[in-house]
């Protein structure tokens, strides 16, 4: 067995046992979606924090490898990206939910009168934080350890291996037929972003931005901006479709030339 696919194993066990000890025997999987933000907040940032600094430890010391070779730079290009994805996100998410309040899927109301209250940006920075470092763990351990531990497969393998077990990694949360694909998919997307950018990033902020909009601030939470009642249907899959369209073509504006070959040459260097 190859030595990096040996590694993609032994951390993907580690980061899995560290989930699962995280979640249950501590009895925190109860505020994974919990309407409580603070309880949300503050689980989401032990355990994300946890598994993220115990995947660059594990890359530091096990592959001897200094830690800036995963790929953390933020330059001019890459906050554009950033900015760019988040205001676009926010924007698609809360025209498509409007959509389906037309056709009268769901019943939708703007909700901006909590921008008045004081609660909401500490409970905002609080939830954003939470979703960054959650994105930048899934970023650091399926896409930046991945890449430097399968340099050896080709692109179509890399892209099928890293998305399964990133599929794989969200089983605590349920899934079926319908996730399973999308998440693939998903974890492809964030994958062609890190090829293509160099950085963590730009897919980080692109990850958390979905996660933000989808899950806080369009529905039903304490710091929701646009709120609404009902299922979305099929209108959360015109979501997801749209938002992986524009990531991509975000992707191909901003980072027109691979890198792909430039991370390799780093993570040997």
């Amino acid at each position: 067995m190859k030595t990096g696919l040996f590694r993609i194993i032994s951390v993907c066990a580690m980061n899995f046992l560290l989930n699962y000890l995280l979640l249950f025997p501590l009895g925190l999987f109860q505020y994974i979606h919990t309407p409580d933000l603070k309880m949300f907040g503050l689980v989401g940032l032990v355990v994300s924090g946890t598994t993220a600094i115990a995947t660059v430890l594990f890359y530091r010391l096990v592959d001897r490898k200094k830690i800036r070779t995963l790929g953390f730079r933020m330059n001019k290009k890459d906050l554009l990206f950033s900015l760019t994805s988040i205001v676009v996100t926010v924007l698609l998410v809360m025209y498509v939910v409007m959509i389906g309040s037309e056709r009268e899927v769901i019943s939708a109301e703007w909700n901006l009168e909590v921008l008045s209250e004081g609660s909401f940006y500490s409970l905002f920075v609080l939830v954003f934080a939470t979703w960054f470092i959650s994105a930048l763990y899934e970023e650091i351990l399926f896409r930046g350890y991945f890449v430097a531990n399968l340099h050896f497969l080709t692109k179509k393998k890399l892209y099928t291996l890293s998305s399964v077990i990133f599929m794989i990694f969200h089983i605590f949360k349920g899934l079926d037929l319908i996730s399973i694909i999308l998440l693939m998919v998903m974890g492809g997307v964030f994958l062609y972003v890190y090829l293509k950018s160099g950085s963590l990033l730009p897919g980080t902020f692109a990850h958390l931005i979905f996660n933000l909009a989808t899950s806080h601030l369009v529905g039903n939470s304490e710091i929701a901006l646009l709120t609404y009642s009902g299922d979305l249907g099929v209108f959360q899959l015109i979501i997801i479709a749209f938002y992986l369209f524009i990531t991509i073509f975000l992707t191909n504006i901003f980072y027109p030339q691979t890198v792909s070959s430039t991370i390799k040459e780093n993570l040997h260097s």
